[in-house]
């Protein structure tokens, strides 16, 4: 227990290294819920964690740099034949030695984990319940993926693991389901509030591209489609990551660095594009669609994906195919003459979205009592 008899949490995250990015956005959220609720919080980052970081965090909880080894270390930097597995064994057992130096608490809270981690708690058999969010496919970087996450699923019934192991989307709850011993992943509420105003869009203005701009998030398709819907007479609104938008006018451009409320800025859209990579999204969900969603704004998402089926099965918004230009142009025009539908159907998820999702909802699910893996 904490002071005074708090239940206290200790929240795992080797991925906490800087700002921006999934691993921040979540773990403050989790962080200051936990702290609302009357819950003590260490949060144990990597050990290479920013100032930025650690002052963000520490605003509302104790922070510990720990962790030596990043998720996304590459590990064919390791050696080309043997690096993955080097990776996951050498690199859970280093985490399992980081692991003996946390401090008792009620509850391991891991808000992205991976298998290496997994492994790694089933190495340092923690006398603790776990629970974890599971954010993307098994194979994410690691060909072998669903190897290793089965074989840390066992290693985690054989020691015995109190787990509540749970992701967001049905495509990865599907995913993970067979590798575990028993099928049982749990289904997490999406920890994103969104900011919903309680008015419906009604004239398609601004449109906004959000989040870190990488390859996979179609950063490139952007100094083709920025000009083009400020020619239209759009106003747009860019999240920079570089080099394209010294090369697009600026006029009716808006463009911003990291923001620490961005689902503020994604509500003052009319239309959010999410030029994402259909192959590379298939299963993984995107805070900035969600957001989307949850403050009642339209959003134009690739097609087979999981966020691209949630945005259709609300109606909210329209699908592109590929991943080119001219196909998402024609999605955001189709968007433009369907305005009035989409907009209805997005403030209606809306409307919907806090009795199901949010930060409230997610934290009380991995706050939920763990069984024996």
């Amino acid at each position: 227990m904490g002071t005074s008899g708090q239940m206290r949490v200790n929240l795992l995250d080797p991925g906490l290294l800087v700002m921006g990015g999934h691993h921040l956005e979540y773990d403050l959220r989790v962080v200051r819920e936990l702290a609302a609720r009357g819950i003590e919080t260490n949060v144990y980052s990597h050990v290479q964690v920013s100032a930025e970081v650690r002052a963000a965090v520490t605003a509302s909880a104790q922070l510990i740099a720990l962790f030596r080894i990043s998720p996304y270390r590459d590990w064919s930097k390791i050696d080309l034949l043997s690096g993955e597995i080097t990776s996951f064994l050498d690199g859970a057992v280093t985490l399992a030695e980081d692991l003996t130096r946390v401090e008792k608490a009620e509850l391991w809270m891991w808000p992205s984990i991976y298998a290496p981690q997994l492994y790694a708690c089933a190495l340092a058999k923690p006398s603790v319940a776990l629970s974890g969010c599971i954010h993307t496919e098994p194979t994410f970087m690691a060909p072998n993926g669903r190897m290793w996450w089965r074989y840390a699923f066992l290693k985690a019934r054989e020691a015995g693991l109190m787990l509540n192991i749970g992701a967001h989307l049905p495509a990865l709850e599907q995913e993970y389901s067979p590798l575990t011993s028993d099928g049982r992943i749990s289904r997490f509420p999406v920890a994103h509030d969104g900011a919903p105003s309680g008015v419906r869009k009604t004239e398609l203005r601004k449109i906004g591209f959000f989040g870190y701009q990488r390859p996979e998030k179609g950063a490139a398709l952007l100094p083709s489609l920025v000009p083009q819907l400020l020619h239209d007479g759009h106003e747009v609104i860019v999240q920079d990551s570089g080099e394209f938008v010294r090369a697009i006018p600026t006029q009716g451009l808006t463009v911003l660095p990291y923001v620490p409320s961005l689902a503020d800025e994604i509500a003052k859209c009319d239309l959010i594009v999410a030029p994402y990579d259909p192959a590379a999204y298939r299963t993984k969900g995107s805070g900035i669609v969600w957001d989307a969603l949850a403050s009642g704004v339209p959003v134009i998402a690739p097609a087979g994906t999981a966020i691209g089926t949630l945005v259709q099965s609300n109606g909210a918004g329209i699908l592109f195919g590929a991943l080119e230009a001219d196909d998402v142009y024609r999605s955001i025009l189709e968007a433009r003459r369907n305005y009035e539908r989409i907009s209805r159907a997005a403030f209606r998820a809306s409307l919907e979205w806090c009795s199901r999702h949010g930060i409230r909802h997610f934290v009380s699910a991995m706050l939920a009592k763990p069984q024996i893996e």
